[in-house]
Parts: structure tokens; C-alpha cells; sequence
């Protein structure tokens, strides 16, 4: 067994069941230290990786100090990417390739993901999103999931890992038990799910009987009564609620949602909430990002609470030994499964991507009375809150107009959309949406701006019941490159 550290050392026990953030683009000293010392895991965020080809280099330079440690990343493709942050995924959303309804395309686009990871070294992607987005003001899910229907999303998401999984990509389902009825962002606060038990079971819980065929399953920061007391992630009845979803026993990894987050952070304390989400039965806990805190004090500040709770008989020796030993071991089968298949070069898997990414989004993207000429266009962004993992925003469909020889420009005060004297003069508007019925400032800027030019023509980035009615409207299904190319290429042939 493992002794109790010195201050300043690293209990490899604890170590076994982290998935901690780094900073910058490059492997510190002391970060591959400790992956020596027996870290399980490390996760990429769009800091570490502004271009693919220094993600690779990063995960290579960690396997070479470690050669089982599980490098994850929170790539979805669509709205939330991390390897291409910088320019916005090649791959549309989970919703568009729901809507188009066609698994094996999706088995494809999750191929095409598995690729470029592969080529990147990454081993684990904390993908596909298993929530059922039944709630349109749901601020956080939307078009992440493949749909508001519990079947569609279940048969979207297994094709989805399934293509992941056959480019050697670890694959981890998430928000369990469900965050998709939900009007709160747990990134800034605790949400509450009022369902019974029944209704939560049949709109939420019912897709998550894939989960025996993916390698994790992530816990949410929810707070669903029904089911049992306290937030999903460090609360003891999830695990029980997952086997019973799966209609057995779920043998795979259990990793927390990021414990920085404020649902829980916020509410219990962060080392606390690392306690807790061992004694709810995680085995891998997700530490969040390092972009406004320290790299090594995250670390640090998980370690020694799960070691002061080891010291103070809260968590037995033991169990905490064997909860890393069994994560250790399935971080080598992924590691394995990762180096038994072959990864494909880099700039092919990125143009093969592309490719299939255009032809889908073309398939999904809507739209009615909606057409623009080749004249100057100003495009408003309504959207009062971007994403948390969206990347660029309106520059995205700025981009594409300007691919296709359109002139755009964005208002010179945003805030005052509806005064702006461009707003008056511009020969065409463009008005992104995302929320709009929702939430109040976006609908009022909407509804002043839409007063004054009745001609402009929304783009809507949200899922469609969330979208405004307006005549000229355009169903894009999220706000990435790919989505905003396909709402170009409509735009402009007025399909």
C-alpha cells in the first residue's frame, strides 16, 4: 500500500483518480513529475491546443513521460471544440446530425473526429452528449444534443462512439443523469430538475441504456429530487441510478463533470466536492480548467483534500487504492486500443473532416424567405451569452460571407443595435439569434431591431424551438464554421 506523503509529495493513490488541467502549450518540468509519480489522466483545453499540430505535440510529450496516462479532451465537434477553437470545427453539431437523421452519417462524422484525434495522440474524448435538450431555454445543452427525443438521441449517440471508437478513440457519454431539461448553466450555479420520477425516467434516463457499450459515462452537476438528494456528480445515489439505466452493472469509468465549475465549487468548495465524488463511487475526477486559476494548485488543492480524507479515516486506504488501481487499469485498455490502431496523417484526417462536415451541414441547415445578394450586409449578434466552449462567434459567419465575396461588418456599438444609424443605411441585415425567447435582453434587442428593419433576416444558431417567429429565418443549428458556411451557401442561393 501507499503511505501518507510529506508535504510537498505525491500520493500515487490520490493521483490514480485525477484528470487534471495544465497551462500553456508546452509540458512543464513539474507536471511531468508528476505524471512519474503516477498521474491517471490529463485533459486539453482550448488554451493548450490552438492548432492541432501543437495538441499533438503536447499529448506526445506527456505519453513520452507516462505512457498510460489517459490524455482526454471535451471535443464535440460543432459549437464546441477545442482543437480548432482558433478557426471553429470542421464537423457540424450534434443537432444538425440529428436532424438529418441518417445514423451511419453520423457513425461517419464520429469516425472523422476519431481521426484527427488519433492524429493528435489523444486518447479519451469526453463524447457523445447523451442529453435529451427538451428544454429550448436551456442555456448550456441546446444544439450540443442530438435532439429532443430520447430514441434519436440514443441512436445518434451510439453511432457517433461507435465511429470514435473505431479510430481507437476512447469514448465517455455525458451528462448523467441528464442535463437537458435544465434553464440553469451549471457552470455558474446548481440547477434543479423538478420532474417525477416517471417522466425524468422516459425523456431522460432512457438513452443512457447505451452506456455498457462506451468506455465512461460523466456525472452532471444537476440536482434532480426525484432521484435522490444532492448534486449527480457527488451524491451517492447516481452510481445506483446509472446500473439501474443500464439494466446492470456499468463497468466502465465514472468521471466527474469539471469540479471547479460553480455548481459545486461554489456550493460545497472544491476539495470537498473531490471527497465527496470518490465516496459517490467516481473513479476519475475531472478537475476543470486552468485558465483562470493555477495549474498546479488545482492539482495540489484535490490531492491533498483526497489525502486528508484518507489521514482523518473519511476514506479508507483501501478503498482509495483500489479505486485507482481498477481506473489505472482501464486507462491502459483505452491507451492500448488507442496505440493498436493506426492514426492517420494529420492534414488528411483534417481535409476528410471538412469534407463531411460541409456535405452534412448542407443537409441539415433551413431556412424560409431567406436570400442575400452579393451586396455589403451588417450582421447584429444578438446573442447575450455565448457558449463556454463555442470559440469564435459572429466572426464565424463574417468569415463566411467573405469566403463567398460578401462584405460584412458588425455594428460599431453593439448594444445599440436598433439606433445604429448602420442598421438604417446597411443595404442588408443579418441578426444572429440563440435564445431569444428566453432570455429577456436578447428578445428585446431582437424585437427593437426587427421594428425598425422588418427585412433582416435571422440566423438562428439555437434549436429550433427556441428560434423567433419571423419570416426571413434561417435554421443553422449551431454557430461554428461549418454551420455558418452551410447558412451562407443558402443564403445565397435562396434555397
Amino acid at each position: 500500500m501507499t503511505s501518507t506523503p510529506a508535504a510537498g509529495h505525491w500520493d500515487s493513490d490520490a493521483l490514480g483518480v485525477l484528470m487534471a488541467p495544465l497551462t500553456g502549450t508546452q509540458l512543464p518540468e513539474w507536471m511531468g513529475e508528476v505524471l512519474e509519480a503516477g498521474l491517471a489522466s490529463v485533459i486539453l483545453f482550448g488554451h493548450n491546443t490552438p492548432d492541432p499540430e501543437t495538441a499533438a505535440a503536447l499529448s506526445r510529450a506527456m505519453h513520452a513521460r507516462s505512457a498510460d496516462c489517459v490524455v482526454a479532451i471535451d471535443e464535440e465537434g460543432g459549437d464546441v471544440t477545442r482543437l480548432q477553437a482558433a478557426t471553429g470545427s470542421s464537423l457540424p453539431t450534434a443537432w444538425a446530425l440529428g436532424e438529418v437523421d441518417d445514423p451511419e452519417l453520423t457513425r461517419h462524422a464520429g469516425s472523422a473526429l476519431g481521426d484527427i484525434l488519433a492524429a493528435c495522440d489523444i486518447d479519451l474524448d469526453l463524447a457523445p452528449v447523451l442529453d435529451v435538450s427538451t428544454d429550448p431555454a436551456n442555456p448550456v445543452i441546446g444544439t450540443r444534443a442530438f435532439s429532443d427525443d430520447p430514441d434519436r438521441v440514443a441512436a445518434h449517440a451510439q453511432a457517433f462512439a461507435a465511429g470514435l471508437i473505431e479510430s481507437g478513440l476512447g469514448t465517455c457519454a455525458k451528462h448523467f443523469p441528464g442535463h437537458g431539461a435544465t434553464a440553469t448553466d451549471s457552470h455558474t450555479a446548481l440547477p434543479l430538475i423538478e420532474l417525477d420520477r416517471e417522466e425524468f425516467t422516459r425523456d431522460h434516463l432512457a438513452p443512457w441504456s447505451i452506456a455498457p457499450w462506451l468506455d465512461a459515462v460523466m456525472t452532471a452537476h444537476v440536482l434532480v429530487p426525484s432521484l435522490g438528494e444532492g448534486p449527480a456528480s457527488i451524491s451517492s445515489w447516481s452510481r445506483p441510478e446509472l446500473d439501474r439505466a443500464v439494466s446492470g452493472t456499468f463497468h466502465g469509468l465514472v468521471i466527474t463533470d469539471a469540479l471547479d465549475m460553480a455548481a459545486v465549487a461554489g456550493t460545497v468548495g472544491y476539495g470537498e466536492a473531490a471527497v465527496r465524488a470518490i465516496e459517490a463511487g467516481a473513479d476519475l475526477l475531472c478537475l476543470g480548467t486552468s485558465i483562470r486559476r493555477d495549474d498546479r494548485h488545482m492539482l495540489r488543492e484535490a490531492h491533498d483534500a483526497l489525502v486528508a480524507a484518507v489521514a482523518d479515516g473519511r476514506l479508507s486506504r483501501e478503498s482509495l487504492h483500489a479505486r485507482a488501481e481498477g481506473t489505472r487499469a482501464q486507462c491502459r485498455r483505452l491507451r492500448t486500443r488507442r496505440r493498436f490502431v493506426p492514426a492517420p496523417e494529420l492534414p488528411a484526417a483534417l481535409a476528410h473532416a471538412d469534407a463531411l462536415g460541409s456535405d452534412a451541414a448542407a443537409r441539415a441547415v433551413r431556412g424560409r424567405h431567406a436570400h442575400l445578394d452579393l451586396r455589403p450586409v451588417l450582421v447584429a449578434d444578438l446573442r447575450a451569452r455565448a457558449d463556454h466552449a463555442s470559440g469564435a462567434r459572429a466572426p464565424q459567419l463574417i468569415q463566411a460571407l467573405a469566403e463567398q465575396g460578401v462584405q460584412a461588418a458588425v455594428p460599431d456599438y453593439p448594444g445599440q443595435d436598433a439606433q445604429s444609424h448602420q442598421l438604417t443605411s446597411a443595404p442588408q441585415v443579418l441578426v444572429l439569434t440563440r435564445l431569444s425567447r428566453s432570455d429577456p435582453d436578447e428578445g428585446a434587442r431582437l424585437s427593437a431591431l426587427l421594428a425598425r428593419r422588418p427585412d433582416a433576416i435571422v440566423v438562428h444558431t439555437g434549436v429550433p424551438d427556441a428560434a423567433p417567429d419571423h419570416r426571413r429565418l434561417v435554421l443553422a443549428h449551431g454557430a461554428g464554421r461549418t454551420m455558418m458556411r452551410a447558412a451562407v451557401d443558402l443564403l445565397l442561393r435562396g434555397r
